[in-house]
Protein backbone atom coordinates (compact mmCIF):
# COMPACT_ATOMS: atom_id res chain seq x y z
CA UNK A 1 0.00 0.00 0.00
CA UNK A 2 2.90 2.37 1.15
CA UNK A 3 4.28 1.61 -2.97
CA UNK A 4 0.71 2.24 -3.99
CA UNK A 5 0.79 5.82 -2.12
CA UNK A 6 4.26 6.92 -3.37
CA UNK A 7 3.02 6.31 -7.05
CA UNK A 8 -0.10 8.28 -6.98
CA UNK A 9 2.02 11.17 -5.15
CA UNK A 10 4.31 11.01 -7.89
CA UNK A 11 1.59 11.32 -10.35
CA UNK A 12 0.21 14.18 -8.80
CA UNK A 13 3.28 16.19 -9.06
CA UNK A 14 2.91 15.16 -13.36
CA UNK A 15 -0.81 15.74 -13.86
CA UNK A 16 -2.67 17.11 -10.74
CA UNK A 17 -5.30 14.75 -10.78
CA UNK A 18 -4.43 10.96 -9.80
CA UNK A 19 -4.70 11.43 -6.32
CA UNK A 20 -8.40 12.55 -6.97
CA UNK A 21 -8.80 9.31 -9.03
CA UNK A 22 -7.09 6.97 -6.68
CA UNK A 23 -9.38 8.28 -3.95
CA UNK A 24 -12.71 7.87 -6.21
CA UNK A 25 -11.68 4.60 -6.96
CA UNK A 26 -10.92 3.43 -3.14
CA UNK A 27 -13.97 5.06 -1.67
CA UNK A 28 -16.22 3.26 -4.58
CA UNK A 29 -14.26 0.04 -4.47
CA UNK A 30 -14.55 0.23 -7.86
CA UNK A 31 -10.51 -1.03 -8.14
CA UNK A 32 -8.49 -4.15 -8.25
CA UNK A 33 -4.90 -4.59 -7.30
CA UNK A 34 -2.77 -6.67 -10.25
CA UNK A 35 1.00 -7.33 -9.44
CA UNK A 36 1.04 -4.75 -6.75
CA UNK A 37 0.09 -1.51 -9.07
CA UNK A 38 -3.70 -0.47 -8.76
CA UNK A 39 -5.96 -0.77 -11.66
CA UNK A 40 -8.48 2.11 -12.10
CA UNK A 41 -11.44 1.26 -14.67
CA UNK A 42 -11.93 3.40 -17.35
CA UNK A 43 -14.46 6.11 -17.10
CA UNK A 44 -17.55 5.00 -19.32
CA UNK A 45 -17.91 5.68 -22.73
CA UNK A 46 -18.98 9.50 -23.22
CA UNK A 47 -18.72 9.65 -19.48
CA UNK A 48 -19.30 13.78 -18.44
CA UNK A 49 -15.62 14.34 -16.54
CA UNK A 50 -14.94 17.04 -13.83
CA UNK A 51 -14.01 20.42 -14.51
CA UNK A 52 -10.42 21.72 -12.59
CA UNK A 53 -11.71 24.95 -12.10
CA UNK A 54 -8.15 27.91 -12.10
CA UNK A 55 -8.27 30.32 -9.58
CA UNK A 56 -4.95 32.12 -10.72
CA UNK A 57 -5.30 35.62 -11.75
CA UNK A 58 -3.86 36.62 -14.89
CA UNK A 59 -2.83 39.80 -15.78
CA UNK A 60 -4.98 41.82 -18.48
CA UNK A 61 -2.36 42.36 -20.20
CA UNK A 62 -2.02 37.93 -20.72
CA UNK A 63 -5.48 37.43 -21.51
CA UNK A 64 -5.86 35.01 -24.10
CA UNK A 65 -9.44 34.04 -24.01
CA UNK A 66 -12.78 35.66 -24.39
CA UNK A 67 -16.06 34.08 -23.33
CA UNK A 68 -19.53 35.61 -25.03
CA UNK A 69 -22.73 35.45 -23.71
CA UNK A 70 -25.54 36.07 -26.21
CA UNK A 71 -26.71 39.30 -26.14
CA UNK A 72 -30.35 40.08 -24.85
CA UNK A 73 -33.03 41.40 -26.87
CA UNK A 74 -34.60 43.79 -25.02
CA UNK A 75 -36.73 45.88 -27.39
CA UNK A 76 -40.28 47.43 -26.30
CA UNK A 77 -42.11 45.16 -28.78
CA UNK A 78 -40.31 41.81 -27.37
CA UNK A 79 -39.27 40.73 -31.01
CA UNK A 80 -35.82 41.72 -31.15
CA UNK A 81 -33.82 38.12 -30.23
CA UNK A 82 -32.69 38.43 -34.12
CA UNK A 83 -30.92 41.83 -33.69
CA UNK A 84 -29.37 40.62 -30.51
CA UNK A 85 -28.09 37.16 -31.69
CA UNK A 86 -26.49 38.80 -34.99
CA UNK A 87 -24.82 41.39 -33.15
CA UNK A 88 -23.05 38.77 -30.64
CA UNK A 89 -22.31 36.74 -33.76
CA UNK A 90 -20.95 39.35 -35.63
CA UNK A 91 -18.60 40.42 -31.96
CA UNK A 92 -17.77 36.64 -32.08
CA UNK A 93 -16.69 37.08 -35.48
CA UNK A 94 -14.67 39.85 -35.25
CA UNK A 95 -12.47 38.82 -31.87
CA UNK A 96 -11.37 35.92 -33.61
CA UNK A 97 -9.23 37.96 -35.59
CA UNK A 98 -7.66 39.69 -32.41
CA UNK A 99 -4.48 39.00 -32.42
CA UNK A 100 -2.73 38.41 -28.85
CA UNK A 101 0.77 39.43 -27.92
CA UNK A 102 2.55 37.03 -25.90
CA UNK A 103 6.10 36.07 -25.11
CA UNK A 104 8.11 33.37 -26.84
CA UNK A 105 9.78 31.09 -24.06
CA UNK A 106 12.99 31.44 -25.41
CA UNK A 107 15.35 34.65 -26.09
CA UNK A 108 12.13 36.79 -25.08
CA UNK A 109 11.17 37.76 -27.97
CA UNK A 110 7.79 38.72 -28.84
CA UNK A 111 5.60 36.33 -30.68
CA UNK A 112 1.26 36.28 -31.01
CA UNK A 113 -1.74 34.15 -30.86
CA UNK A 114 -5.35 34.11 -32.34
CA UNK A 115 -7.90 35.28 -29.38
CA UNK A 116 -10.16 32.20 -28.42
CA UNK A 117 -13.15 33.03 -28.57
CA UNK A 118 -16.48 31.02 -26.99
CA UNK A 119 -19.76 31.89 -27.25
CA UNK A 120 -22.49 30.74 -24.78
CA UNK A 121 -26.26 30.81 -24.57
CA UNK A 122 -26.07 31.33 -20.56
CA UNK A 123 -24.06 27.86 -20.00
CA UNK A 124 -20.75 27.88 -17.90
CA UNK A 125 -17.57 30.27 -18.82
CA UNK A 126 -15.31 29.63 -16.06
CA UNK A 127 -12.79 28.20 -18.80
CA UNK A 128 -12.25 31.76 -20.23
CA UNK A 129 -10.17 34.39 -19.21
CA UNK A 130 -12.97 37.20 -20.08
CA UNK A 131 -16.35 37.24 -19.72
CA UNK A 132 -18.81 39.46 -21.98
CA UNK A 133 -22.18 40.04 -21.82
CA UNK A 134 -24.68 43.02 -23.39
CA UNK A 135 -28.33 43.66 -24.21
CA UNK A 136 -29.80 45.25 -27.34
CA UNK A 137 -32.02 47.93 -27.50
CA UNK A 138 -34.00 49.40 -30.82
CA UNK A 139 -34.79 53.64 -30.70
CA UNK A 140 -36.30 54.73 -33.96
CA UNK A 141 -34.47 52.66 -36.80
CA UNK A 142 -31.39 52.73 -34.42
CA UNK A 143 -29.76 49.82 -32.19
CA UNK A 144 -28.14 50.85 -28.86
CA UNK A 145 -26.36 47.95 -26.91
CA UNK A 146 -25.06 48.38 -23.40
CA UNK A 147 -21.85 45.75 -22.66
CA UNK A 148 -20.33 44.50 -19.60
CA UNK A 149 -16.91 42.85 -19.71
CA UNK A 150 -15.20 41.18 -16.23
CA UNK A 151 -12.73 38.64 -15.42
CA UNK A 152 -13.30 35.52 -14.33
CA UNK A 153 -11.08 35.07 -11.95
CA UNK A 154 -12.19 37.55 -9.53
CA UNK A 155 -15.37 39.52 -11.18
CA UNK A 156 -13.41 42.70 -12.28
CA UNK A 157 -14.93 45.15 -14.17
CA UNK A 158 -12.62 45.65 -17.19
CA UNK A 159 -14.75 47.62 -19.03
CA UNK A 160 -18.47 48.43 -19.52
CA UNK A 161 -20.05 50.99 -22.72
CA UNK A 162 -22.71 51.66 -24.52
CA UNK A 163 -23.02 52.38 -28.15
CA UNK A 164 -25.29 53.67 -30.94
CA UNK A 165 -25.26 52.99 -34.23
CA UNK A 166 -28.21 52.53 -37.42
CA UNK A 167 -29.65 48.77 -38.11
CA UNK A 168 -28.38 48.40 -41.47
CA UNK A 169 -24.39 49.45 -39.38
CA UNK A 170 -24.96 46.75 -37.32
CA UNK A 171 -21.44 45.13 -38.47
CA UNK A 172 -20.08 48.21 -37.86
CA UNK A 173 -21.13 48.23 -33.98
CA UNK A 174 -19.98 45.00 -33.28
CA UNK A 175 -16.52 45.73 -34.45
CA UNK A 176 -16.81 49.50 -32.39
CA UNK A 177 -17.35 46.60 -29.18
CA UNK A 178 -14.75 44.49 -30.23
CA UNK A 179 -12.28 47.42 -30.55
CA UNK A 180 -12.71 48.70 -26.78
CA UNK A 181 -12.22 45.01 -25.60
CA UNK A 182 -9.16 44.44 -27.66
CA UNK A 183 -7.63 47.71 -26.61
CA UNK A 184 -7.97 46.91 -23.14
CA UNK A 185 -6.04 43.30 -23.26
CA UNK A 186 -3.25 44.96 -25.60
CA UNK A 187 -4.43 43.00 -28.66
CA UNK A 188 -5.04 44.27 -32.06
CA UNK A 189 -7.53 43.05 -34.69
CA UNK A 190 -6.04 41.54 -38.10
CA UNK A 191 -9.52 41.89 -40.39
CA UNK A 192 -10.69 45.44 -42.31
CA UNK A 193 -13.06 47.08 -40.63
CA UNK A 194 -16.74 45.81 -42.05
CA UNK A 195 -18.91 48.04 -44.05
CA UNK A 196 -22.70 48.42 -43.27
CA UNK A 197 -25.15 45.38 -44.36
CA UNK A 198 -25.89 45.48 -48.00
CA UNK A 199 -29.34 44.91 -47.92
CA UNK A 200 -30.92 48.26 -49.59
CA UNK A 201 -33.61 48.64 -46.45
CA UNK A 202 -33.57 48.00 -43.04
CA UNK A 203 -36.51 46.02 -43.08
CA UNK A 204 -34.92 43.47 -45.81
CA UNK A 205 -32.05 43.33 -43.97
CA UNK A 206 -34.05 42.47 -40.36
CA UNK A 207 -35.99 39.26 -42.83
CA UNK A 208 -32.32 37.98 -43.71
CA UNK A 209 -32.21 38.09 -39.96
CA UNK A 210 -35.20 36.66 -38.49
CA UNK A 211 -34.60 33.42 -41.07
CA UNK A 212 -31.29 33.45 -39.91
CA UNK A 213 -31.95 33.35 -36.19
CA UNK A 214 -33.34 29.82 -34.95
CA UNK A 215 -33.34 28.31 -31.53
CA UNK A 216 -32.32 24.87 -33.38
CA UNK A 217 -30.92 24.61 -36.70
CA UNK A 218 -32.32 21.08 -36.40
CA UNK A 219 -36.01 22.02 -35.66
CA UNK A 220 -38.19 21.30 -38.48
CA UNK A 221 -40.78 23.59 -37.79
CA UNK A 222 -38.00 26.41 -37.44
CA UNK A 223 -36.70 25.50 -40.67
CA UNK A 224 -39.79 26.27 -42.47
CA UNK A 225 -40.07 29.55 -40.78
CA UNK A 226 -36.23 30.25 -41.55
CA UNK A 227 -37.38 29.57 -45.24
CA UNK A 228 -40.33 31.71 -45.35
CA UNK A 229 -38.37 34.54 -44.08
CA UNK A 230 -35.89 34.19 -46.93
CA UNK A 231 -38.79 33.88 -49.47
CA UNK A 232 -40.35 37.44 -48.44
CA UNK A 233 -36.52 38.64 -48.80
CA UNK A 234 -36.18 37.33 -51.83
CA UNK A 235 -39.66 38.95 -53.23
CA UNK A 236 -38.81 42.17 -51.81
CA UNK A 237 -35.39 42.00 -53.46
CA UNK A 238 -35.32 40.03 -56.46
CA UNK A 239 -31.76 40.61 -57.66
CA UNK A 240 -30.01 39.34 -53.55
CA UNK A 241 -28.25 36.79 -54.01
CA UNK A 242 -28.04 36.34 -50.15
CA UNK A 243 -31.50 35.82 -50.06
CA UNK A 244 -31.79 32.96 -52.42
CA UNK A 245 -28.48 31.04 -51.59
CA UNK A 246 -29.82 31.38 -47.41
CA UNK A 247 -33.62 30.03 -48.30
CA UNK A 248 -31.48 27.36 -50.90
CA UNK A 249 -29.46 26.66 -47.73
CA UNK A 250 -32.27 26.43 -45.32
CA UNK A 251 -34.44 24.31 -47.68
CA UNK A 252 -31.53 21.50 -47.88
CA UNK A 253 -30.94 21.58 -44.24
CA UNK A 254 -34.80 20.90 -43.92
CA UNK A 255 -34.53 18.44 -46.33
CA UNK A 256 -31.21 16.80 -44.82
CA UNK A 257 -32.96 16.61 -40.96
CA UNK A 258 -36.71 15.84 -42.02
CA UNK A 259 -39.77 18.02 -41.89
CA UNK A 260 -43.38 17.30 -41.40
CA UNK A 261 -44.09 16.04 -44.19
CA UNK A 262 -45.81 19.32 -45.48
CA UNK A 263 -46.30 21.26 -48.51
CA UNK A 264 -43.45 22.49 -48.89
CA UNK A 265 -41.40 19.55 -47.91
CA UNK A 266 -43.17 17.64 -50.68
CA UNK A 267 -42.55 20.46 -52.79
CA UNK A 268 -38.82 20.26 -52.43
CA UNK A 269 -38.89 16.55 -52.85
CA UNK A 270 -40.30 17.13 -55.81
CA UNK A 271 -37.82 19.29 -57.28
CA UNK A 272 -35.35 16.32 -56.53
CA UNK A 273 -33.32 18.76 -53.80
CA UNK A 274 -32.86 15.27 -51.94
CA UNK A 275 -29.98 14.41 -53.87
CA UNK A 276 -28.44 17.11 -53.18
CA UNK A 277 -28.11 17.32 -48.89
CA UNK A 278 -24.39 16.25 -48.83
CA UNK A 279 -23.56 19.52 -51.08
CA UNK A 280 -25.32 21.44 -48.60
CA UNK A 281 -22.94 24.64 -46.77
CA UNK A 282 -22.32 22.85 -42.95
CA UNK A 283 -21.25 25.11 -39.81
CA UNK A 284 -18.32 23.62 -37.85
CA UNK A 285 -21.01 21.92 -35.22
CA UNK A 286 -22.61 19.83 -38.17
CA UNK A 287 -19.62 18.73 -39.99
CA UNK A 288 -18.65 17.50 -36.08
CA UNK A 289 -21.82 15.92 -36.09
CA UNK A 290 -21.45 14.16 -39.50
CA UNK A 291 -17.87 13.14 -38.21
CA UNK A 292 -18.78 11.69 -34.97
CA UNK A 293 -21.40 9.42 -37.09
CA UNK A 294 -18.89 7.98 -39.51
CA UNK A 295 -16.79 7.00 -36.44
CA UNK A 296 -19.48 5.31 -34.69
CA UNK A 297 -19.91 3.35 -37.49
CA UNK A 298 -16.57 2.56 -37.71
CA UNK A 299 -16.62 1.41 -34.46
CA UNK A 300 -14.21 4.22 -32.96
CA UNK A 301 -16.60 5.09 -30.23
CA UNK A 302 -14.11 7.05 -28.16
CA UNK A 303 -13.46 9.33 -30.80
CA UNK A 304 -17.20 9.97 -31.58
CA UNK A 305 -17.71 10.56 -28.08
CA UNK A 306 -15.28 13.78 -28.33
CA UNK A 307 -16.75 14.88 -31.52
CA UNK A 308 -19.92 15.24 -30.51
CA UNK A 309 -19.02 17.03 -27.23
CA UNK A 310 -17.16 19.48 -29.43
CA UNK A 311 -20.48 19.58 -31.26
CA UNK A 312 -22.41 20.56 -28.54
CA UNK A 313 -19.81 23.01 -27.38
CA UNK A 314 -20.14 24.64 -30.59
CA UNK A 315 -23.75 24.58 -30.34
CA UNK A 316 -25.67 24.20 -27.27
CA UNK A 317 -28.84 23.22 -29.61
CA UNK A 318 -27.37 20.70 -31.40
CA UNK A 319 -29.99 18.27 -31.61
CA UNK A 320 -28.48 15.23 -33.53
CA UNK A 321 -25.02 15.62 -31.46
CA UNK A 322 -27.25 14.91 -28.04
CA UNK A 323 -28.97 11.68 -30.13
CA UNK A 324 -25.78 10.56 -30.64
CA UNK A 325 -24.61 10.90 -27.38
CA UNK A 326 -27.20 9.10 -26.06
CA UNK A 327 -26.80 6.37 -28.46
CA UNK A 328 -23.47 6.29 -27.35
CA UNK A 329 -24.07 6.32 -23.56
CA UNK A 330 -26.44 3.90 -23.51
CA UNK A 331 -24.38 1.36 -25.18
CA UNK A 332 -21.43 2.07 -22.44
CA UNK A 333 -24.23 1.38 -19.60
CA UNK A 334 -24.95 5.09 -18.72
CA UNK A 335 -28.46 4.87 -19.01
CA UNK A 336 -29.47 7.55 -17.08
CA UNK A 337 -27.40 9.97 -18.90
CA UNK A 338 -28.98 8.40 -22.48
CA UNK A 339 -32.20 8.94 -21.39
CA UNK A 340 -31.57 12.59 -20.53
CA UNK A 341 -30.04 12.91 -23.66
CA UNK A 342 -32.98 11.81 -25.14
CA UNK A 343 -35.23 14.12 -23.67
CA UNK A 344 -33.12 17.02 -24.57
CA UNK A 345 -33.59 15.59 -28.24
CA UNK A 346 -37.22 15.64 -28.06
CA UNK A 347 -37.06 19.53 -26.25
CA UNK A 348 -35.37 20.73 -29.51
CA UNK A 349 -38.20 19.72 -31.53
CA UNK A 350 -37.19 16.17 -32.63
CA UNK A 351 -40.27 14.30 -30.89
CA UNK A 352 -39.25 11.01 -33.23
CA UNK A 353 -35.78 10.85 -32.29
CA UNK A 354 -36.14 10.97 -28.88
CA UNK A 355 -39.16 8.60 -28.63
CA UNK A 356 -36.90 6.45 -30.03
CA UNK A 357 -33.75 6.52 -28.08
CA UNK A 358 -36.23 6.37 -25.00
CA UNK A 359 -36.99 3.00 -26.31
CA UNK A 360 -33.75 2.08 -27.27
CA UNK A 361 -33.03 2.93 -23.38
CA UNK A 362 -35.58 1.23 -21.89
CA UNK A 363 -35.17 -2.07 -23.68
CA UNK A 364 -31.19 -1.65 -22.49
CA UNK A 365 -32.74 -1.36 -19.22
CA UNK A 366 -34.62 -4.41 -19.39
CA UNK A 367 -38.26 -2.43 -19.35
CA UNK A 368 -39.49 -4.35 -21.61
CA UNK A 369 -43.05 -3.21 -21.14
CA UNK A 370 -42.17 0.80 -21.38
CA UNK A 371 -40.39 -0.02 -24.47
CA UNK A 372 -42.75 -2.16 -26.52
CA UNK A 373 -45.46 0.80 -25.75
CA UNK A 374 -42.82 3.52 -27.44
CA UNK A 375 -42.19 1.50 -30.19
CA UNK A 376 -45.87 0.86 -31.07
CA UNK A 377 -46.40 4.42 -30.78
CA UNK A 378 -43.77 5.01 -33.23
CA UNK A 379 -44.89 2.58 -35.55
CA UNK A 380 -48.50 4.12 -35.25
CA UNK A 381 -46.81 7.67 -36.00
CA UNK A 382 -45.18 6.64 -38.80
CA UNK A 383 -47.79 5.04 -40.62
CA UNK A 384 -49.71 8.09 -40.36
CA UNK A 385 -46.86 10.25 -42.50
CA UNK A 386 -47.78 9.50 -46.14
CA UNK A 387 -45.05 8.49 -48.24
CA UNK A 388 -41.46 8.34 -47.48
CA UNK A 389 -39.96 9.04 -44.54
CA UNK A 390 -37.23 10.99 -43.52
CA UNK A 391 -33.53 9.66 -43.39
CA UNK A 392 -33.17 10.27 -39.37
CA UNK A 393 -36.63 9.26 -38.68
CA UNK A 394 -36.60 5.92 -40.45
CA UNK A 395 -33.16 5.42 -38.78
CA UNK A 396 -33.95 5.95 -35.46
CA UNK A 397 -37.08 4.16 -35.89
CA UNK A 398 -35.39 1.12 -37.37
CA UNK A 399 -33.10 1.09 -34.61
CA UNK A 400 -35.66 1.12 -31.84
CA UNK A 401 -37.58 -1.92 -33.48
CA UNK A 402 -34.30 -4.11 -34.17
CA UNK A 403 -33.45 -3.61 -30.55
CA UNK A 404 -36.37 -5.10 -29.80
CA UNK A 405 -35.82 -7.93 -31.82
CA UNK A 406 -38.29 -6.84 -34.94
CA UNK A 407 -35.82 -7.00 -37.55
CA UNK A 408 -38.36 -7.47 -40.28
CA UNK A 409 -40.60 -4.51 -38.95
CA UNK A 410 -36.56 -2.03 -38.95
CA UNK A 411 -36.45 -3.11 -43.14
CA UNK A 412 -39.80 -2.61 -43.80
CA UNK A 413 -39.01 1.23 -41.64
CA UNK A 414 -35.71 1.62 -43.63
CA UNK A 415 -37.21 0.91 -47.10
CA UNK A 416 -39.34 3.70 -46.83
CA UNK A 417 -36.89 6.38 -47.17
CA UNK A 418 -36.47 7.72 -50.64
CA UNK A 419 -33.92 5.88 -52.25
CA UNK A 420 -32.56 9.01 -54.01
CA UNK A 421 -30.69 9.98 -50.78
CA UNK A 422 -27.02 9.42 -51.27
CA UNK A 423 -27.25 8.38 -47.16
CA UNK A 424 -28.78 5.43 -47.61
CA UNK A 425 -25.27 3.39 -47.92
CA UNK A 426 -24.51 4.19 -44.81
CA UNK A 427 -26.79 2.22 -42.85
CA UNK A 428 -25.05 -0.97 -44.30
CA UNK A 429 -22.48 0.01 -41.66
CA UNK A 430 -24.75 1.10 -38.79
CA UNK A 431 -23.85 -1.17 -35.94
CA UNK A 432 -27.77 -0.29 -34.30
CA UNK A 433 -29.40 -1.26 -38.04
CA UNK A 434 -27.48 -4.69 -37.62
CA UNK A 435 -29.65 -8.53 -38.05
CA UNK A 436 -28.75 -10.22 -34.55
CA UNK A 437 -26.50 -12.73 -36.23
CA UNK A 438 -24.44 -10.72 -38.34
CA UNK A 439 -20.94 -10.66 -38.01
CA UNK A 440 -19.36 -7.71 -36.17
CA UNK A 441 -18.20 -5.43 -39.14
CA UNK A 442 -13.78 -4.90 -38.90
CA UNK A 443 -12.80 -1.23 -37.44
CA UNK A 444 -10.23 0.60 -39.11
CA UNK A 445 -8.06 -0.14 -37.01
CA UNK A 446 -8.01 -4.22 -37.08
CA UNK A 447 -8.39 -4.28 -40.97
Amino acid sequence: MRRLIERAQALVRRTGAALGLLATAMQSGSFALFGGFAVIPEAPLCAARPVVESTTRKPITEVTSVGITYFAGRSRNGDDAHLAAALTSELAHQLLSARVATRAPARGRANERLLSVKLSDGGDLTDVDLSMTGSVFREDGMLRTAVRVTRTSDGAVIWTGTKIRPILDLPILARLIAQEVVTRVGAKLSTPAPRAAPEKTAELYELVLRGLHARSRYDADELSRAIGYFEQAVEMDLKSIQARELRESAELRLLAWGGRGDTLERRLLARNQLRRVLQRARDASERLVEEADEEIRDGQLTHACQLVKEAIALDAHSTPAYALRSLLRVRGGQVREAFSDAETVTQLGRPVWGNALRAIVLTRAGDTARAGQETRRLVVESRKRRGTLPFWDARFIAMALNDRGDWPGAQATLRRIDPKDPRVPWLRADPGLQPPTAPQRPTRRSR
